[in-house]
């Protein structure tokens, strides 16, 4: 009698088991779907850009500013779709390989002058030419984004920075503190 009550323990146990185990889905889908979280974090990565465009004779004026501490690479690149051909000019700027503009020139962090002025490091202008089709008609809409990326400057293993096109774009930035929150 004595295994046969250790056996219907067993059982009952590995029942009940069974039954918590099943409900644990549902319950965690309704923790996973009803919750919310508030608050967030800045992450300052220690290099700020702005970039300014502007637009006259079917060529859009691009120049980036380094408004950050550090001095940083740039690049950029413009999506038109296939309709729209683009042309790229600009002095110190390079085509690389992978559809982007690189700024050859590292560009510098902001700096006090002697007056005590913030002076602001820039690259040159890049234009992005817009070739219309020749059966575009007045009025056609054009929509041209442009994407444009910095990276802080990277350095070799002699300590000699990398150029612009030879450095690693996909790096992941550490950052040694964080702040923000639920202030």
């Amino acid at each position: 009698m004595k295994k046969g009550k250790v056996f219907l323990t067993a059982i009952s146990a590995l029942a009940a088991g069974t039954v918590l185990t099943a409900t644990a889905g549902s319950a965690w889908a309704y923790f996973t779907t009803y919750t919310s979280a508030s608050g967030g974090y800045a992450l300052n990565l220690g290099h700020e850009t702005e970039i300014v465009e502007t637009y006259s004779e079917h060529t859009k004026h691009l120049v980036v500013t380094n408004e950050g501490d550090g001095p940083v690479y740039v690049r950029a690149r413009a999506f038109s779709g296939s309709r729209y051909g683009l042309t790229y000019s600009g002095d110190g700027w390079q085509a690389g390989g992978d559809g982007y503009y690189y700024y050859n020139t590292i560009v510098q962090g902001i700096a006090a002058a002697e007056d005590g002025t913030v002076v602001k490091s820039q690259t040159s202008q890049l234009d992005v030419r817009i070739t219309f089709p020749e059966d575009a008609e007045e009025g056609d809409d054009c929509n041209v984004v442009v994407i444009y990326e910095s990276l802080p400057v990277q350095y070799d293993s002699a300590g000699n920075a990398l150029a612009p096109q030879a450095a690693d774009w996909s790096a992941e930035i550490l950052a040694g503190r964080t702040e923000g929150g639920n202030d």
